[in-house]
């Protein structure tokens, strides 16, 4: 096929994107080319098959693909049961594409897909001229032939023809354009009368026996962790530094050699509270994770020692030191920390912070200005720095040794002892912790929860700088933690239920007084919102949708049904005004409506021929388990 193709082209330049291409057309179609008849069933659709060795390969490119176009995907998500899933949702697609051509009569000559081909730029060389030499390295780089790409590009011309035929159904006026233009971008103002929890706290108390009886009911969300102990040999330059020896000569020959670069940073000392949190946890756990946060910033403020909160409260591996970071530059923490450690005072304490690890506090205990540092006052920092370099010359024998002994059965404290190293045990710690207390891997951590109780792992564990050799010293169940240590956070937050619940009985009685026009004594509460979109987010009271939704949807200027639940407190609201979407903007932006909804239409309309395909075809998967 296409031997016009592949007999008049000349040499060319490989471009990285080829490889990007090479992958859609099997990520879409397979490799039809490969002749899998006599290869295991993976699916069936209608009468057509796709073989178990088709959708390995589809798997396998689309892979490939992916990890060269975004290296930070990972193996397991390679694996997931998504990605299998969606791979073979592609195959289906395409055979079912293709049989709706083959109905409608629908082809493609060799002519027109050679020309196709040819006008992809990638297969181009300097000249802006089609190459043949470079077509067959860059198939060849894919372990594809010739027949086998286009025959798949084939495919994929033909199933594109049918999706734009499909697409052409679609067309969006103006008129509709600008109706959706509109919608997006009118805004509204509201009234609103505000009942805020706090307003109500000082009219609440809990009782020893409601707190004993929540933590009773509640018991699974003071758990806990399973825990563990581990003792452990480091490898790496920075540990290892210690045990090496630096003359005052080398210190004072590096100082001179390096003397211009020796300036102190701006500094801060800090201790910090941390309640560990991730961004794909559950929303009640978000939730409960601020509500934390809250009550241990409270208590701070309120003068309580900072050191003393963080034993009890923190979650993160300083919490049994006070929580304390000691001096740290700009550059050493995350972004988000960073910036509110250096933006507090001396003596201050942060509003909580989140990062990447959670919700933080950080206290500010003094604070360093940038100055030019003399010899006695990096005489240490040298010595570390030439320690270090001493040390990374030895870390691969030491650890050759300790793995010759560990295998000869020899415990991690008696390898350190013949090393002249000090094996550590750690603190208990649960999994989570552990690639941020040792500079490891998620899945390395797994790997050391599931060390038996008195075992050593076998292998080395990559960490930050070198490695480690792990023995598990104890297994620590999971467990509630004592009522004594949450009592305070169980108080808080039943304090704060209650004063929400008369935060709402105070907002309905205010509605219901607004509705029978008494409005004495509430005309100065009334206040005006500025205007806002339909994302929900109302100035001044926060994302609330279900407010923003109602107020939309208003038909006129009376007080709303019922009232709406914002995180500033509980809100009685009625439309103010609204306030339509420009037309200068719109006449600037016309082109651009019309064309992104035409393509939203579009994909509208070919997800729904492709639902009614589907629905119609008769599709069977014959080995799920590959898929998981």
């Amino acid at each position: 096929m296409l031997e016009a193709m592949r007999e008049n082209a000349s040499g060319w330049i490989i471009k990285i994107l080829f490889a990007v291409i090479i992958v859609v057309f099997v990520f879409a179609f397979g490799m039809s080319g490969l002749d899998t008849g006599n290869d295991p069933v993976m699916a069936t659709v209608n009468d057509q098959v796709i073989t178990r060795a088709e959708f390995e390969d589809a798997f396998q490119r689309a892979a490939e693909g992916l990890r060269k176009s975004n290296p930070n995907v990972t193996s397991a998500q390679l694996q997931s049961p998504q990605f299998k899933q969606m791979i073979l949702g592609e195959l289906i697609n395409s055979r079912l594409l293709l049989g709706e051509a083959a109905k409608l009569g629908i082809s493609a000559s060799d002519e027109e897909v050679f020309a196709a081909i040819t006008r992809l730029s990638v297969f181009w060389n300097q000249q802006g001229q089609f190459d043949r030499n470079l077509y067959q390295q860059a198939l060849r780089g894919v372990r594809m032939t010739p027949a086998q790409f286009e025959a798949n590009f084939k495919n994929e011309y033909i199933s594109g023809k049918v999706q734009d035929m499909i697409r052409a159904t679609s067309q969006v006026t103006p008129a509709q354009a600008r109706q959706i233009y509109d919608w997006v971008n009118e805004k509204i103002t509201i009234d609103y009368i505000l009942s805020s929890p706090a307003q109500f706290l000082a009219q609440t108390e809990v009782t020893e026996d409601e707190v004993k009886k929540f933590y009773n009911e509640n018991e699974d969300k003071f758990m806990v962790p399973e825990q563990v102990q581990v003792r452990y040999l480091t490898f790496t330059p920075k540990d290892l530094a210690t045990y090496q020896k630096v003359s005052d000569e080398e210190i004072a020959d590096y100082f001179a050699a390096h003397k211009d670069s020796m300036v102190q940073q701006e500094q801060v000392k800090a201790r910090h509270i941390l309640i560990m949190v991730k961004d794909s946890d559950t929303e009640t756990e978000q939730k409960d994770a601020k509500a934390k946060i809250d009550n241990i910033y409270a208590l701070a403020k309120s003068g309580k020692d900072f050191a003393a909160l963080a034993k009890k409260y923190s979650e993160g591996p300083s919490a049994p030191n006070g929580g304390e970071l000691g001096w740290f530059a700009r550059g050493a923490m995350v972004p988000e920390f960073e910036e509110a450690a250096f933006a507090t005072p001396k003596g201050g304490i942060s509003e909580p912070v989140k990062t990447q690890f959670g919700w933080h506090i950080i206290q500010v205990e003094d604070k360093k200005e940038a100055q030019v540092k003399t010899l006695d006052e990096v005489k240490e920092d040298i010595r570390q720095i030439l320690a270090e370099e001493k040390a990374s010359e030895k870390v691969t024998d030491l650890l050759d040794q300790a793995m010759d002994r560990m295998v000869s059965g020899m415990k991690l404290d008696a390898i350190g002892d013949e090393l002249g190293m000090l094996a550590v045990t750690s603190r208990p710690m649960p999994e989570k912790f552990l690639p941020q207390a040792f500079g490891m891997t998620p899945e390395a951590a797994k790997v050391i929860m599931a060390i038996p109780e008195g075992e050593a792992h076998q292998t080395p564990i990559a960490v930050d700088g070198g490695y480690m050799l792990v023995e598990k010293a104890k297994d620590i169940p999971a467990a509630p933690m004592p009522l004594e240590q949450v009592e305070v956070l169980i108080t808080n937050n039943l304090k704060q239920e209650k004063a929400t619940v008369l935060a709402q009985k105070a907002a309905e009685d205010i509605l219901a007084k607004l509705k029978a026009g008494e409005t004495d004594g509430l005309e100065a509460r009334i206040k005006a919102s500025d205007p806002f979109a339909r994302n929900g987010n109302v100035p001044d009271l926060g994302q609330s949708p279900d407010l923003a939704n109602a107020a939309f949807g208003a038909k006129d200027n009376n007080w709303l049904a019922e009232p709406f639940v914002t995180p500033a407190g509980i809100v009685v609201a009625r439309l103010g005004k609204r306030i339509p979407a420009s037309n200068a903007v719109w006449e600037q932006q016309k082109q651009a409506w019309i064309a992104q909804a035409s393509r939203n239409y579009e994909n509208e309309t070919l997800n729904g021929f492709m639902t009614g395909l589907r629905e119609k075809a008769s599709i069977e998967i014959t080995r799920p388990d590959l898929l998981n």
